[in-house]
């Protein structure tokens, strides 16, 4: 018994003390990939492909009329924009036709009326305006970003290289008003944009996000068009993973998009947290399980109330100090998110919540997106939740 009281106490140091020194070097890591970004150089294009933008809608999210308008005063000589809503009486639409009224001179429509292809109506909407785009450069963006008038020319400035294939923007929150909104920002700009950052200097890009998918038209036609991804819910991810699987290079502009939040209810942000958590662990469930070290405070008090000896206590304080400084580190100098260093005292909070949404994740692949039930599929794959019991049991 004696051997047993002396060995359990030496295990658990040591599990701890891997664990806190794991995601103190992960911190600082991200801080180097974070410098790495920064330097590359922000140049525009010159030689000015044309370019289709297609901005999908869906409801009316916060400022949708300035979001949109953003993308219309554009630096770039030669681009059209594409608008669609599958419900032709969408509310999204009465800020689109507004804008329609006061630029008139630009290549704009409005397409809307059309039967989805595939549970993933957004892709769904995608599909609808394709036919009627005509810019070698086709350029997706969601509808509750916000964008400079050199954002254009500088995710097309890729291009110059035959190799790209795709590019994309990371992102961050802005106008966060309330509690459920702040933890947002954090968890785009503490969480999700260092990992990505880490792992484009580790691993290269074979991914991309809704903020801005810009891809040569004639690689979204070697994938097979939006058809072929009607039925996932990460569209984005797997635009960047086809791209990659085709050979052509995808690319982590310099370029940050901003995010119009609002206002939001703290039970809304927790569903679609653990939406897309769930959806990260389909799409790469080799590696989610390593996703536990990147929250580092909620490691860090876990360790201290279960095991809080000295040794401990130390590599306690500095996983915290590591998470504090390189979050506000690269929020600060790499990626000029102001909302993150304003919400750094929520961080304790996000990095417990965070936590908590990944334990959660690992239970059922049920979830619930824009108010209908799916089971979510290992390979990512959208079922609603009316498929027989014969599929659900496969699942």
């Amino acid at each position: 018994m004696g051997a047993v009281v002396l060995i359990e106490p030496l295990i658990l140091n040591i599990i701890f003390s891997v664990l806190l020194i794991a995601t103190s070097v992960y911190c600082w890591l991200c801080l180097c990939a974070a410098d790495d970004w920064r330097r590359k150089a922000g140049e525009g294009v010159t030689d000015y492909p044309t370019v289709t933008l297609f901005k999908p809608i869906c409801g009316e999210d916060p400022e949708l009329l300035d979001n949109l308008r953003s993308f219309c005063h554009q630096d770039y000589p030669r681009f059209q924009i594409l608008i669609g809503a599958l419900d032709e009486d969408d509310p999204g639409l009465k800020a689109t036709r507004q804008l329609q009224s006061e630029c008139p001179e630009l290549d704009l429509k409005i397409i809307s009326g059309r039967s989805p292809i595939g549970y993933n109506l957004k892709v769904s909407t995608l599909a609808m305006m394709s036919p009627f785009a005509t810019g070698d450069i086709w350029v997706l963006s969601d509808s509750d970003m916000r964008a400079k008038p050199n954002y254009l020319s500088r995710v097309t400035a890729p291009f110059r290289d035959p190799a790209v294939g795709l590019v994309t923007c990371p992102y961050r929150g802005i106008k966060a008003f309330g509690i459920a909104s702040r933890l947002e920002a954090l968890g785009v700009g503490a969480d999700f944009v260092p990992s990505v950052l880490l792992t484009r200097k580790t691993r290269g890009m074979s991914f991309a996000f809704g903020s801005t998918i810009a891809i040569r038209r004639a690689v979204m036609d070697e994938i097979g068009g939006f058809s072929v991804i009607a039925d996932v819910l990460a569209d984005d991810y797997w635009l960047g993973r086809h791209t990659a699987d085709l050979g052509r290079r995808v690319v982590l502009s310099n370029y940050e998009m901003d995010c119009v939040l609002g206002r939001e209810r703290l039970k809304a942000m927790l569903a679609r947290r653990l939406r897309w958590a769930k959806t990260v662990r389909a799409c790469l469930p080799a590696g989610y399980a390593g996703l536990a070290i990147t929250y580092s405070i909620a490691i860090a008090l876990l360790s201290l109330l279960i095991h809080p000896t000295a040794i401990i206590l130390w590599l306690a304080a500095i996983a915290m100090l590591s998470r504090i400084v390189t979050a506000g580190m690269i929020s600060l100098f790499a990626t000029k998110d102001f909302t993150v260093i304003r919400n750094l005292w929520l961080l304790p909070i996000n990095d417990l919540l965070s936590l908590v949404i990944w334990v959660l994740s690992f239970f059922g692949h049920t979830i619930s997106w824009r108010g209908q039930r799916f089971y979510l599929s290992k390979d990512g794959r959208l079922q609603p939740i009316r498929s027989s019991n014969r599929e659900k049991t496969a699942l």
